[in-house]
């Protein structure tokens, strides 16, 4: 069991695609995914502008893994840019939601811990926090060690703080995979927000490791219970701190913050798992409804 666990927190990354890192991954992009959409929000390149922090170093653009994502984006009308420039008024004028996904201060795999390393400047964090004050939409992700370290000064920016090192829950969680995919359904979905009773349907979702969260002025949309919990990462980062949730959406000014403990359910992945069989993470795991619930999210923020 522990093996698996331990897999389970690797960050998801497409194998072959990112030649700069030592390692050859056991994971990829599923191309077999659906991601059409019935009856698109907008006219095919007609909608808000979704732009996607590059500038960080963030390990799933670098690798690809945001293909899916941005895909299915495209497929629901909205128009899709990268970031490439620190955040300031300036830079992020054109965007209607910013999202902020694997940020590090360093190349994945190069260096265990970000502890003592910024990822964000001072200036570009105090640039974002107006931005949103005055309008702008902000989706942003906190994962696992060193993930959560890194992006820890940002969300606290915004009154919310990330445990550091894993979350895995003993009693909530997918049997066929382990303690490390936590289930979400019936109490443990708000489902008086948006997000999860919006346009498509939201019952059942798993995530797949992260972090947990606290932020008591947000509504708490994925709901972690008493059997959570935070443990060291298999880098031996954590653990640190403590969380009730992996997934907080509220207002901020006149903005709107969505934050999610766990990205994966927002990508694709097929994992290569070492008894030879594969495992599906993301908008592809059968019987969860992680495809649904990211277009409800990008609706809730883009409106």
């Amino acid at each position: 069991m522990k093996k698996l666990i331990l897999l389970l927190f690797i960050p998801l990354v497409s194998c072959g695609q990112q030649q700069n890192y030592p390692y050859k991954w056991p994971m990829y992009n599923d191309i077999s995914v659906d991601l059409k959409i019935e009856n698109p929000s907008y006219e095919i390149n007609d909608g808000p502008l979704i732009m996607f922090d590059s500038a960080h170093k963030n390990f799933f653009i670098q690798s690809h893994l945001i293909k899916p994502l941005v895909d299915l984006l495209l497929n629901d009308g909205y128009r899709v840019s990268f970031l490439d420039k620190e955040f300031s008024k300036s830079s992020l004028s054109q965007a209607k939601v910013l999202v902020v996904i694997t940020a590090l201060p360093f190349d994945f795999a190069t260096e265990s811990s970000a502890a003592e390393k910024r990822t964000f400047s001072q200036n570009e964090l105090n640039e974002l926090q107006d931005w949103v004050k005055n309008g702008g939409s902000l989706l942003a992700f906190s994962e696992h060690a060193p993930f959560d370290q890194a992006i820890n000064p940002l969300l606290q920016k915004f009154e919310i703080e990330s445990s550091v090192g894993t979350t895995i829950d003993t009693i909530n969680y997918e049997n066929k995979y382990g303690q490390g995919m936590i289930k979400f359904e019936n109490n443990n979905l708000n489902k008086n927000h948006p997000i999860v009773s919006g346009k498509y349907k939201v019952e059942r979702l798993v995530s797949f490791g992260g972090s947990a969260l606290l932020g008591p002025k947000f509504e708490n949309i994925l709901k972690l219970g008493e059997s959570s919990i935070n443990i060291k990462h298999s880098t031996g980062v954590g653990p640190e701190g403590m969380g009730d949730s992996q997934g907080l959406a509220g207002r901020y000014g006149s903005g709107k913050i969505a934050v999610f403990g766990d990205s994966n359910g927002f990508t694709a992945m097929v994992f290569n798992r070492q008894d030879g069989s594969k495992m599906y993470a993301g908008m592809n795991t059968k019987g969860y409804d992680w495809k649904n619930f990211v277009l409800n999210t990008f609706s809730w923020l883009s409106k």
